[in-house]
């Protein structure tokens, strides 16, 4: 959503075309691969070789400027380096072989452009090249996560009172939780993804923050609905509980979640956020 929303203050602003957003989007799916040539290259897969392809027949920006038509060949002259590119960790830092100076001299369309690059090449680390790209757009206050509702939330809590996030399909608090916990000197937070022979670790890791006032995250709950049910003890019973423990808990809706902790819990539904911002 934020990408989109990046692209088409780019495309009002005429840096982009629309047919750019596109070209991004598509690569090369729309490709035959009987009527292409042939992989050269024995390190490349087929589908990015036909990223590849596409990538070298587009022309980009308003002034239709065709900045990769000759890369199939830079890439057969430059073969090592380019497979280095290819196979590191992070792509999308690294400098491009043989385009890094070009890319750095295009001012309006630099960034767009490493990030067809790296889409094509390594479709897997295109969500981290979107968001470095968003960023050289809007801005770090586009990409950094809203803490400021979780602090409040904080506030209310104590080291009896879980907080309780009740998710929605592809919601996840913990990246908050941790930006959070850094601005509090909590981190690194104790994690625990509930399922299957995770309740013993679970158990060890809670009654260890107990003692050292530690926060203690306990993922995907509704997977571990038996741990739930002896957190109502937990909580009320033992004896001492530094001050500045806190349990965060996050679950899907499930009926079968135990009302004695569902109601000694500060409960948050963590939904699609509304506004701009907070969607980004």
């Amino acid at each position: 959503f934020k990408l989109m929303v990046a692209f088409k203050i780019v495309v009002v602003a005429g840096s982009l075309q629309q047919g750019d957003v596109s070209s991004f989007l598509k690569a090369g799916s729309a490709l035959d691969a009987k009527a292409e040539r042939s992989n050269p290259f024995r390190w490349m897969v087929d589908k990015v070789w036909l990223n590849i392809i596409a990538l070298s027949r587009t022309i980009f920006g308003p002034n239709g400027i065709p900045f990769f038509k000759d890369v199939v060949d830079i890439i057969s002259r430059n073969d090592q380096a380019w497979r280095r590119f290819y196979d590191e960790n992070e792509p999308e830092d690294c400098a491009v072989p043989d385009y890094e100076e070009r890319l750095m001299q295009e001012k309006d369309l630099g960034s767009f452009l490493r990030l067809c690059l790296v889409r094509s090449i390594r479709e897997d680390r295109t969500c981290i090249a979107a968001n470095k790209y968003v960023q050289s757009q809007l801005g770090e206050k586009f990409t950094a996560p809203v803490t400021d509702m979780i602090a409040d939330i904080l506030e209310e809590s104590s080291n009896r009172k879980a907080i309780l996030y009740l998710l929605s399909a592809g919601s996840d608090p913990t990246l908050m939780i941790d930006e959070l916990a850094k601005k509090r000197k909590k981190f690194p937070t104790d994690k625990v993804s509930m399922g299957e022979g995770q309740e013993i670790i679970a158990e060890e890791k809670q009654k260890n923050g107990f003692l050292a006032g530690t926060w203690l995250i306990l993922q995907n709950c509704h997977l571990g609905i038996g741990f739930m049910e002896q957190q109502e003890d937990l909580m009320s019973k033992t004896p001492e509980i530094d001050e500045a423990f806190r349990l965060w808990i996050t679950c899907e809706i499930t009926p079968r979640f135990p009302i004695g902790l569902l109601q000694m819990s500060i409960k948050v539904a963590l939904e699609p956020p509304m506004g701009l911002k907070a969607g980004l």
